[in-house]
């Protein structure tokens, strides 16, 4: 009888070991270098959130505490109301990995899945971390930018600085995609339809870049937008592709940088 109850115990226990989730658990922050940075996702009032406000650390001990602390081995339904914290992992200025936090929800997106937030695996650090520094930029010229943001990447206070589109392209347009009179392709075949849009345009442009989205549609039309240099845009001769009714104007992006920094 001990030993089954032995054996039920380490079998429990190997499944509850096994269905954790650890968040951060490729990231070795005892090298040095890392940061996490708590922001604003949306702007829904929380206590919480209020007393700690947007932060960092990078204190080894406290992204240490982080890291075993934020394990998860709840599941959470996928909620649609909104997130009070968006939480990046950094180094060298750059993304690699986030999270969106609702603490009304109790919920935590990860590339890994949606889980229930126990909100004092946030309260706990309350005191530990520090206010990040934020700067706004706005640039003449996507060159001015791409400069800018080239030399500051280099500076050691910089926490991070998203990758904006213009990084790569210069602006973007939408067209809309309207399909045959009488179907329902356009919901029942959106994927198919979207697949082959974007092989046109590759094939018909093989040397320029561009990234392409699905941004919305009903029954009867997909809308399409696509990133990309002025040179694509200036050939994109819409009656390429059948059915076209509306052909929205080119827009370049605003050349905008948000950056976070220590004190």
């Amino acid at each position: 009888m001990k030993k089954t109850i032995l054996l039920i115990a380490i079998t429990f226990l190997s499944i509850c070991s096994f269905a954790q989730t650890q968040t951060m658990k490729n990231y070795d922050f005892n090298k040095g270098g890392y940061y996490i940075l708590g922001l604003y996702s949306e702007n829904n009032k929380n206590a919480l959130r209020d007393s700690i406000g947007e932060f960092y650390t990078d204190d080894i001990k406290v992204l240490n505490q982080f890291k075993k602390v934020w394990t998860f081995n709840k599941p959470s339904k996928k909620y649609s109301c909104g997130y009070h914290y968006d939480i990046f992992i950094c180094k060298k200025g750059q993304i690699l990995e986030s999270y969106a936090i609702n603490l009304e929800c109790k919920v935590i997106v990860t590339d890994k899945g949606y889980f229930y937030f126990d909100t004092n695996k946030l309260r706990e650090f309350y005191g530990k971390l520090k206010k990040p520094i934020r700067q706004n930029k706005i640039f003449e010229t996507v060159t001015e930018g791409r400069l800018y943001r080239e030399k500051m990447i280099a500076d050691e206070k910089l926490i991070m600085t998203p990758n904006p589109n213009w990084l790569e392209f210069e602006g973007s347009f939408r067209f809309t995609y309207n399909c045959k009179k009488g179907t329902k392709d356009c919901l029942d075949e959106d994927n198919k339809i979207y697949n082959s849009i974007v092989s046109r345009v590759k094939k018909q442009f093989p040397h320029e870049k561009f990234k392409m989205k699905n941004v919305g549609g009903s029954w009867t039309e997909i809308e399409i937008e696509i990133t990309c240099n002025k040179t694509l845009s200036d050939q994109f001769n819409f009656k390429d592709l059948e059915r076209n009714e509306y052909f929205g104007k080119w827009e370049p992006f605003k050349v905008k940088l948000d950056s976070y920094w220590i004190k």
